[in-house]
């Protein structure tokens, strides 16, 4: 599958929520999530990508091997560049018909991983299934802030949660396509309270 979306829109959680329901369904054995972006699938050594492709399906078999940022395994100006040999590799891994105990999701920017995926024809047709997360809104932001203090056992006050939604509304008005979404509002409770509680 591929999850496309700007960074903190959820992927990771959703791909955690899906490994869990596909063992439920039978279709995983454990359902668990391994996540790789293309510097740790990168060897010093030629052709040392295959093994990195290995244990990183060695370690996903069962579950789900997330590429996060996978747009950056296809550089459009370099017709050597190992991260093509990675997506060969995945290509390959995914054509096994005896090796189907595990999951492949491809996450990124949409424009990004669209470029990617037009690339490869055999990537595209062997990861069909599109699923797009939206930027969050200021409200759901605040819902973000609100788990984030009942995660961590704090309490805001109105004044407080009324600030919050405040700093939120504004940055979400001057955001760019790296606007961070959930991991910006987990950030911006963490230096807040900190910052205080310091």
């Amino acid at each position: 599958a591929r999850f496309l979306g700007n960074p903190g829109t959820g992927k990771t959680t959703v791909a955690r929520l899906l490994g869990q329901i596909y063992k439920e369904m039978g279709l995983l054995s454990s359902g668990h999530v391994v996540i790789e972006e293309r510097k740790n699938m990168i060897g010093r050594y030629y052709d040392s990508e295959g093994q990195a492709v290995d244990n990183a399906l060695n370690r996903a078999k069962g579950g789900i091997l997330l590429i996060d940022e996978a747009y950056n395994l296809y550089v459009e100006s370099d017709d050597k560049d190992p991260g093509r040999r990675i997506l060969e590799y995945l290509l390959t891994a995914l054509s096994d018909e005896n090796n189907r105990d595990w999951m492949l999701i491809l996450a990124g920017y949409p424009k990004e991983m669209e470029s990617m995926l037009q690339s490869n024809p055999g990537l595209e047709s062997r990861v069909k299934e599109k699923f797009y997360f939206d930027d969050l809104s200021t409200d759901e932001l605040l819902q973000v802030a609100d788990l984030y203090c009942d995660d961590n056992k704090y309490e805001l006050s109105d004044q407080a949660r009324e600030r919050v939604k405040a700093v939120i509304a504004k940055d979400v008005a001057d955001k760019d396509k790296n606007f961070g979404n959930g991991r910006y509002v987990n950030n911006l409770m963490e230096t807040a309270i900190n910052t205080r509680m310091a």
